[in-house]
């Protein structure tokens, strides 16, 4: 079975571990997902799906925006992900700040 790596239960994509064609199944930690469509190599996979404006999370932190509904099994990519990274810095600031972070 070819493989996944999801590094956080709370992650809701997955780095695939080689290149991945439509019909796949990937394992993953925390169960399988069925690829939607080809996938390269270090490319993410959604392993559940996330609603239009929902939080996309790999290796526990939050690493865009879905732009677009992402069902399950879909490549995530900038096709369908909203870059947050300024949204991301100007929180981590503030808290900073604050006292509120690291």
């Amino acid at each position: 079975m070819m493989k996944a790596l999801r590094i956080e239960p709370a992650d809701n994509v997955a780095v695939v571990a080689q290149d991945t064609r439509k019909g796949d199944v990937l394992r993953h930690a925390g169960g399988e997902v069925t690829a939607l469509e080809d996938i390269g190599l270090g490319h993410k996979i959604a392993v559940e799906a996330v609603a239009q404006g929902g939080l996309v999370r790999k290796y526990g932190v939050p690493i865009g925006r879905a732009s677009a509904p992402i069902a399950a099994g879909a490549f995530v990519h900038t096709h369908n992900l909203e870059d947050i990274t300024e949204e991301l810095c100007r929180q981590y600031v503030a808290a900073f700040r604050d006292g509120r972070g690291a």
